[in-house]
């Protein structure tokens, strides 16, 4: 491929897997001198610690917060426990799953490593992976699909059994070949974070050597991201924290564990851990030109005025990165508790960095009495699963308790959901309202 084919390609991938990095031309270091009094001041302190006080005090939130303008911090608290069984409090150095942020990291590896001569983003994948499936109509994916979220394969192919075991990239390609592609490569585009995985087997191949430690050589060690670390299973690893949700108890909600899951089923898309400052670390390298200037100079693309973002979410783990170009902000957000209060708060921290007024956040409605069978409404509903563990409904890893109205209320999220019946009686739909009010219609699965 010629130079200049490389480098237009490189900036369309970029552009859409690296959360537009380009947004991050204008965090330049002249810029980080350009900061008014009233932003740097106590007051937009006061304003965020006010916003977050009732929900830590009352449990809702968990994890590490984190401002910086340019290269000055302006606001680091840590809230709630790395374990809340054992009353660990978070702290500014506690590794937190960064759940699909790992991707933005894969993303800047491949660009590396393809700037470099090591593969070209047409190649098949089959080339690397001897086997590797095919679409419906004979269609052979590449490692562009791949990064593109183009190739046909499914977003994820274990059950909650085999995300408990030691799965590497080697066995999730096995899946994948088992499972096949979805549709023509190519031809449509379909999140797939075991796409990614089997992008990191490819390298794995090329470079010879385990992902994790390309990753830690290529991406974490330049960026001076010293407490990243890859998903290390039951062996210990320092200063983690474990991972929590929200669900009903005794008519309370309370914080309550997430099942034990190895994360290396998503290595390559969702299985590194890290602290809040290094994530920081993450965009400044990308900024200062760690990773290529060429690369720098060709992504600058969109409105400096608007929040561009990574978020990342697995089991328990909930993660973001913000960024405003126009006033030279980053904002990222660990949480080691799965809770409304995460969005809610970070959606109202953006407001206060942009100068504009917050709103109160909103507290779980109260926990009311069961009001129908709750095995009644366990089935398919589109793309819903809703299942009944230990007495408890959940929708996916999400767990339901009911509220007035004859509705049910997720605290992970803050969506209120009902089940409709049909005329006899029997459950026939499922309405999920959002917590912006979006009103989503899914039909019941025929028996």
């Amino acid at each position: 491929m010629k130079i200049h084919l490389i480098l237009v390609r490189i900036q369309f991938i970029i552009r859409f897997v690296v959360f537009s990095i380009s947004v991050l031309l204008s965090l330049s270091s002249s810029a980080s001198q350009q900061v008014t009094a009233d932003r740097t001041s106590g007051t937009v302190v006061t304003h965020i610690r006010n916003l977050i006080a009732p929900q830590a005090k009352s449990e809702l939130l968990s994890g590490v917060i984190l401002i910086a303008r340019g290269n000055h911090i302006i606001f680091q608290e840590a809230y709630g426990f790395a374990s809340w069984e054992l009353r660990v409090p978070n702290t500014f150095s506690t590794r937190f799953g960064i759940a699909s942020i790992t991707k933005s990291m894969t993303g800047t590896l491949v660009d590396l490593l393809v700037r470099a001569g090591r593969f070209d983003l047409n190649t098949p994948v089959e080339k690397y992976i001897p086997g590797f499936p095919k679409g419906p109509k004979g269609g052979v994916p590449t490692i562009g699909q791949l990064l593109l979220h183009s190739s046909g394969v499914p977003h994820r192919i274990t059950t909650d059994k085999d995300e408990t075991q030691v799965l590497h990239t080697t066995d999730i390609v096995e899946r994948v070949k088992r499972a096949g592609l979805m549709f023509e490569p190519g031809s449509q585009r379909a999140y797939s974070s075991a796409g990614y995985t089997c992008l990191a087997r490819v390298i794995e191949i090329i470079e010879k050597k385990p992902f994790e430690s390309v990753l830690a050589e290529r991406i974490f060690l330049p960026a001076g991201m010293a407490s990243a670390m890859s998903e290390t299973g039951q062996r210990l690893m320092p200063r983690r924290a474990l991972s929590h949700r929200l669900g009903a108890e005794n008519k309370k909600v309370v914080v309550k564990t997430t099942p034990y899951k190895d994360l290396r089923f998503l290595t390559g898309a969702g299985a590194d851990y890290t602290t809040a400052e290094d994530l920081l670390h993450f965009v400044q390298a990308i900024h200062d030109g760690t990773f290529g200037a060429e690369l720098w100079k060709q992504t600058f693309n969109g409105d400096a005025t608007t929040w561009q973002s990574w978020t990342g979410r697995t089991n328990g783990f909930e993660s973001s990165v913000d960024v405003l170009p126009a006033e030279n902000l980053v904002f990222v957000f660990l949480s080691n508790l799965q809770s409304a209060a995460n969005w809610q708060a970070r959606e109202q921290i953006q407001r206060i960095l942009a100068g504009q007024d917050p709103t109160v956040i909103p507290f779980p409605p109260p926990v009311a009495e069961q009001f129908e069978e709750p095995e009644s409404l366990v089935g398919s509903y589109g793309s819903a699963e809703i299942t009944l563990v230990d007495g408890k409904l959940f929708r996916g890893d999400n767990e339901l308790y009911p509220i007035d109205g004859k509705k049910y209320y997720t605290p992970a999220s803050g969506s209120i959901l009902q089940f409709r019946r049909d005329s006899t009686g029997k459950t026939n739909a499922l309405v999920t309202i959002s917590g912006s009010g979006r009103e989503t219609v899914l039909l019941r699965s025929a028996n």
